[in-house]
């Protein structure tokens, strides 16, 4: 399984605008980021233990760990994993690390970040 970590830029004011806000945070303050204002900064593999199938859950957590300790790889090009941050795995699935546990999120069709039951984006109404 292919794991990519994609932080908010830090380049532009928009990225450092919404850096370290959680889901609820966003919706008040009415900002939504879109998939360009993240870029991937960490890829790692994870492989499944012959005859276990990976807690999908288990390894979130396990590299949102990984990724704070003082010895984590990338450190010298990279901040810790923190809220805000997203976990993207296989390409396909997407994982927006929130003030508490990860939420399944997507990017809609204009790239605007949408929680990934489908009933509202970020900015409600929208």
């Amino acid at each position: 399984m292919k794991i990519e970590i994609l932080m908010l830029k830090e380049d532009n004011e928009r990225g450092i605008k919404m850096m370290f806000f959680s889901l609820e945070q966003l919706q008040k303050f009415k900002l939504n980021p879109i998939r360009t204002d993240y870029e991937i900064v960490y890829e790692t593999e994870v492989k499944e233990q012959e005859g276990t199938a990976l807690n999908i859950s288990v390894v979130m957590e396990g590299l949102y760990e990984r990724l704070n300790r003082p010895d984590r790889p990338n450190r010298k090009k990279m901040r810790s994993m923190s809220v805000g941050d997203i976990i993207q795995i296989d390409g396909k699935e997407l994982f927006f690390c929130d003030s508490v546990g990860f939420k399944k999120i997507s990017f809609a069709g204009t790239g605007k970040l949408v929680l990934k039951d489908g009933k509202e984006n970020l900015e409600k109404g929208k």
